[in-house]
């Protein structure tokens, strides 16, 4: 009993340490807002949010036959240059990492445009100045 006791604590102590080995860290991802108007960098490439171009998604408090999208503008400067402008489709609950979009890429990290904030409500009107994109950055 004693051996089987010792046996147990032996394949205890044992197996997490092989399971650690080879354990890739991944860069943690950041999730910010950017209002509209600012501009964020990486490195020397920038990526600012201009405006929103159109907001049908479906207002909370309302049943609708279709849920409707947004869409922003963001231009993608360089050397603090204007290298092109950009237009982004959010689609409403779609804010799986597939969907996202890609909006800026440097030689170490890139920017996807997450979602388009605040979401409407029902009877409330918005200030454009309200709006901001939540990027994620990994």
């Amino acid at each position: 009993m004693k051996y089987f006791i010792l046996f147990i604590v032996y394949i205890f102590t044992i197996i997490p340490t092989h399971a650690q080995k080879g354990v890739s860290k991944k860069s943690p991802e950041i999730i910010a807002k950017l209002m509209i108007g600012k501009t964020t960098y990486l490195d020397n490439k920038g990526v600012k949010f201009i405006g929103v171009v159109e907001d049908s998604r479906c207002p909370t408090g309302v049943n609708c036959i279709w849920a409707g999208k947004a869409k922003i503008l963001v231009g993608i400067y360089e050397n603090n240059m204007l290298v092109k402008e950009k237009e982004i489709t959010f689609e409403p609950k779609n804010t799986k990492k597939e969907a996202m979009q890609e909006l800026l890429v440097s030689d170490t990290k890139t920017i996807y445009g997450y979602t388009l904030s605040p979401y409407p409500v029902s009877g409330q009107k918005k200030n454009p100045s309200d709006y901001f994109i939540e990027i994620l950055i990994e």
